[in-house]
């Protein structure tokens, strides 16, 4: 692979053993945005050398509470809820991000809209409600 990871993006391990396993995955923080990111590898691919929908979803549910956990400045959020339209493909070696935008927020609810890109190609849209654990 060519590709390697963007200035910024720091790999996000260490706390979930599942995503762990599936990425690595990459966030990068900036002041009022952060963006996820992954680089397909091998492991990450379906039988014709793209990613793999599983992992998709995983990243983006990665992404969905990594970004609801960002903006809304709590510690953890659970995924309640997940929706996702595949809208393209990505291939070996592509460098994936996600940005996304809480768009309501409730006491104990988030509700995070966002898009996974290969560049500026939309891969995966996707939709999710993320429940608020307060510690």
């Amino acid at each position: 692979m060519s590709i390697s990871i963007p200035e910024g993006f720091l790999p996000e391990t260490g706390t979930d053993p599942a995503e762990d396993l599936c990425g690595p995955f990459y966030l990068n923080r900036e002041p009022d945005q952060i963006t996820a990111g992954l680089l397909v590898e091998h492991k990450h691919c379906n039988g014709m050398q793209t990613v793999h929908g599983g992992i998709l979803m995983t990243f983006a549910d990665f992404a969905l509470c990594a970004q609801a956990r960002y903006l809304t400045r709590d510690r953890h959020i659970i995924t309640v809820s997940l929706s996702a339209e595949f809208v393209d493909t990505a291939p070996h070696g592509s460098w994936l991000t996600s940005k996304g935008q809480v768009v309501k927020r409730t006491n104990s609810l988030v509700f995070v809209q966002g898009v996974i890109q290969d560049e500026d190609r939309p891969v995966v849209m996707y939709n999710g409600i993320g429940k608020r654990i307060k510690s």
